[in-house]
């Protein structure tokens, strides 16, 4: 067996593997001996057709897979040897399928695998930076909006057949391409919402002219002033993930239209809202609302804060990448298909991408971070606790969660989900650390505008 490497390019190279018949002849005869024991034909008694049939029949294929684990071994162990720093996986150079292999002739294959290499880099120094924590302090006109949406939650609404400036829509949002044609599994939700949710003017005069059954074609984000957190969180409801290449291009039906009568503020509404006895009077009902404001705002602020740092990290960190090797590279092994044209315009997110992995990957390595089940199967428990039952949980639903956190657990695409989540507090936690992390008291619309300069990347 013989190996050379070549260099391509700055940190691109080629592996070439040369496999004598000495490397694999030994085993494949082994193999094709085993086999013909097993063999059952007709005219031959178990076990005794002849080792030159049997070599016929599957030589050919015994040959190939042990090529194959050859070379696959072969090439580990030469990464290895060399301690290269690999991006991706090998790609094979693709004249390996036409080379036709005969187990009647042995000969000397070669096989060629080109890789990619990753610079050696330094993370920049977060003390020497200062990131804002940022606290948002709910303000009494917020608080008073609140009690006036859940006057409407709950009261009574009847269906009408014009749209008046107080209405309430239920209107069925369906995502298209930028031509206005249906987008292939775009986004379609069916959402009720007051009229006075349109922020721009002009969209909303619009929609007041429609009746029921009717639609039209809207710029969403123009109709939200581009409040992306609104749209995806309110408007929408969806999450981050699901709106990831959301097109702005919304067809919007009025599916019902009704108007709302406000319900009263009284024990009964408390006792539903929050369980008995927790609420008595309107002064205690602002304090809740302003408890729970604060935690949404808080789960912002800190979500905005993670951003700054990633975003930080990702813009001072100088990586060196293989540019045709990582294009080639892509196209050969991306989960769907693409073509050039789309690997070159997402190639500068691509490689973000790829920058925050190796960031994330060396400062779990740097920081020892490791993940054990245990700990896994607790923390998907925990996510499901205050996700379903807004962390109150008594016996029974803590049996009912732990089936459910095994049974995630088993689920390779969910058990993946939450490896990824903890991995990323844990290794935000190392981060914040290690930061220059200063408290900064802001305003609601203060915070909004900051989120609304923010673009998402990598969640």
């Amino acid at each position: 067996m013989n190996i050379t490497k070549e260099n391509l390019n700055d940190l691109h190279v080629q592996v070439n593997i040369n496999i004598a018949p000495d490397d694999y002849l030994p085993k494949v005869e082994e193999a094709i001996k085993v086999y013909s024991k097993k063999l059952n034909m007709p005219g031959f008694r178990k076990g005794h057709v002849p080792l030159g049939m049997a070599k016929k029949m599957v030589g050919n294929e015994m040959l190939a897979e042990e090529l194959n684990k050859l070379i696959g071994e072969t090439l580990d162990n030469y990464i290895k040897e060399e301690k290269l720093q690999i991006l991706g996986q090998p790609l094979p150079v693709e004249d390996i399928k036409k080379q036709q292999i005969n187990i009647q002739t042995p000969s000397s294959y070669d096989f060629r695998f080109e890789l990619g290499l990753v610079s050696d880099f330094q993370l920049p120094d977060l003390a020497a930076k200062e990131f804002l924590n940022y606290e948002v302090k709910p303000e009494e006109k917020t608080v008073l909006d609140e009690v006036e949406k859940l006057k409407v939650r709950y009261g009574t609404t009847e269906e009408t057949d014009a749209i008046v400036k107080d209405s309430v829509l239920s209107i069925i949002f369906k995502e298209l391409n930028e031509d206005e044609s249906e987008k292939a599994n775009g986004i379609e939700t069916t959402r009720r919402i007051s009229i006075e949710s349109f922020r721009n003017e002009e969209i909303k005069n619009q929609i007041i002219g429609l009746k029921k059954g009717e639609s039209i074609v809207i710029d969403l984000f123009k109709a939200y002033d581009n409040q992306e957190e609104l749209i995806i969180h309110n408007i929408l409801d969806i999450s981050h993930d699901q709106a990831h290449g959301m097109n702005h291009t919304f067809k919007v039906t009025i599916d019902g239209i009704f108007e709302v009568k406000k319900t009263e503020l009284n024990q009964d509404l408390y006792n539903r809202l929050f369980g008995e006895g927790i609420v008595n009077n309107e002064v205690e009902l602002h304090e809740k609302i302003k408890e729970e404001l604060s935690r949404s705002y808080k789960d912002a602020s800190h979500q905005k804060l993670l951003n700054d740092i990633s975003t930080y990290l990702i813009d001072n960190t100088t990586i060196n990448f293989p540019e045709n090797f990582l294009k080639k590279w892509i196209l050969s092994y991306n989960e769907k298909p693409v073509t050039p044209e789309q690997v070159e315009n997402e190639f500068g997110q691509f490689t973000r991408q790829l920058k925050w992995d190796l960031i994330t990957e060396r400062v779990s390595k740097e920081n020892d971070i490791k993940i054990e089940g245990a700990e896994l199967k607790a923390f998907a428990m925990q996510r499901l606790r205050e996700h379903y039952f807004a962390g109150q949980v008594n016996e029974m639903v803590e049996q009912y969660l732990a089936q459910m956190a095994d049974k995630m657990m088993t689920e390779e695409k969910s058990r993946r989900n939450y490896f990824n989540m903890l991995m990323e507090e844990k290794l935000f936690a190392e981060l914040k650390k290690k930061a220059n992390i200063q408290p900064r008291e802001i305003s609601y619309d203060e915070f909004i505008h900051l989120e609304g300069q923010h673009n998402h990347h990598h969640h």
